[in-house]
């Protein structure tokens, strides 16, 4: 049985905060996908890139998750870093054509770094808002002509790879016990874990 990200206790029920916050993610995403002005579009993904690992952050600390945040912050940093070493080694230049920095997009990597983290610790039902709204960062900025498709896959690929390295999964309880009902027969099942 996979626990709720949120479930600890002293905090009666935080799940209910940590889908508001999917449910809020999820209905900007329906919002924004509606056609806006390019310049509104451009200004929405620079917010999302900021909005979403600090919203993840806040989630975790509020939860109590230290050590999730701790590991957020240490695969948020890392993904960043990478990203910097890669536009400033690959020299790929921007659609616009305004410098050669294009290769990952730094928008891109803020939001997939959100996408990713709670996706490595919690569970992808919980992160497919996150990647949504990701997705869209990385749309504004094809759509804005500062990178190309590559840059945005580029990005989700770097937070991936150091998501998955530096984040462990949250452990389920070391054991639940989950009663089982048929037709022929009631019984207990017990799952234990170490």
């Amino acid at each position: 049985m996979k626990q709720a990200p949120c479930s600890r206790r002293g905090v009666r029920s935080a799940a209910p905060l940590v889908r508001a916050v999917a449910s809020l993610a999820a209905g900007m995403c329906l919002c924004i996908a509606v056609p806006a002005h390019a310049q509104s579009e451009r200004q929405i993904g620079d917010a999302l890139r900021v909005v979403l690992p600090a919203a993840t952050l806040g989630v975790e600390l509020v939860c109590g998750d230290r050590e999730g945040a701790g590991q957020f912050a240490l695969a948020f940093t890392a993904s960043v870093a990478a990203t910097e070493v890669l536009k400033r080694t690959t020299h790929v230049e921007r659609p616009d054509h305004s410098n050669d920095e294009s290769f990952p997009s730094g928008h891109a990597t803020n939001a997939f770094a959100a996408a990713t983290y709670v996706h490595r610790r919690h569970g992808f039902k919980y992160a497919w808002p996150l990647y949504a709204a990701a997705t869209y960062v990385g749309y504004t900025r094809v759509n804005a002509g500062r990178h190309r498709w590559s840059d945005v896959v580029g990005s989700a690929a770097v937070s991936g790879a150091m998501t998955w390295w530096l984040v462990e999964p949250k452990k389920s309880p070391a054991v639940v016990v989950m009663p089982t009902l048929d037709r022929h027969y009631v019984g207990v099942q017990f799952h234990a874990s170490w």
